[in-house]
């Protein structure tokens, strides 16, 4: 019975722990996935302009909007999210990209529109949203960006093809310049899910 209460009390103070010396804008650290194709074309983000810093993972201070979820190390499929509020308009702002209803602005007023010819989809988890941009991006999320023609259901039918997987990968893994994935250790299953609605629900 004493050995349960002690691996127990363990547990709390080292969730405690955690969250003291945790810096607050960086209580989470996941991966998501995605692509975006233009006329049947996937668009390359690899260009150093698309990329973060990776020094920038651990700032405490001064934190910018690119520093709470961005790009970095040349995976450009790879999305790393810093703050557990951050939201696919987020990101997409934070490389240059606008995205609405009926629309997709690659920067440089390069702004593409729906018309008879052209649809437009998101499709985040083999479920299609009519605007991403306020919707957080959780763990191991998967966004499609389809501009160009095709019907809803033919690219549905094809959409786990468009877009890599391998966020899980690199959630169990630490990044380049101790961006660490696993900000919580072995702790993490169990303390990350409490941080993420902490830090959604208070202030």
């Amino acid at each position: 019975m004493w050995k349960y209460f002690l691996v127990l009390l363990l547990i709390i103070l080292s969730i405690i722990t955690t969250y003291i010396f945790t810096p607050r804008p960086f209580i989470a650290h996941h991966h998501a996935n995605f692509a975006v194709y233009t006329n049947g074309e996937k668009w390359d983000f690899s260009p150093a302009t698309y990329m973060e810093e990776v020094s920038r993972c651990n700032v405490t201070e001064w934190v910018t909007p690119q520093d709470r979820i961005h790009l970095h190390d040349g995976k450009w499929w790879l999305i790393h999210v810093h703050m557990a509020a951050s939201t696919w308009g987020d990101l997409f702002a934070n490389i240059g990209w606008g995205i609405g209803t009926d629309y997709v602005n690659s920067g440089y007023n390069n702004m593409r529109l729906t018309d008879n010819m052209h649809s437009l989809y998101y499709i985040i988890n083999g479920a299609i949203v009519l605007n991403p941009a306020n919707i957080p991006v959780e763990s191991t999320d998967r966004l499609v960006v389809w501009y160009g023609t095709g019907t809803s259901k033919e690219i549905l039918a094809k959409w786990d093809t468009l877009v890599d997987r391998d966020a899980m990968e690199y959630n169990q893994k630490s990044d380049p310049a101790s961006c660490s994935a696993n900000t919580y250790g072995w702790l993490s299953p169990i303390v990350t899910p409490i941080m993420e609605w902490v830090e959604h629900n208070i202030e």
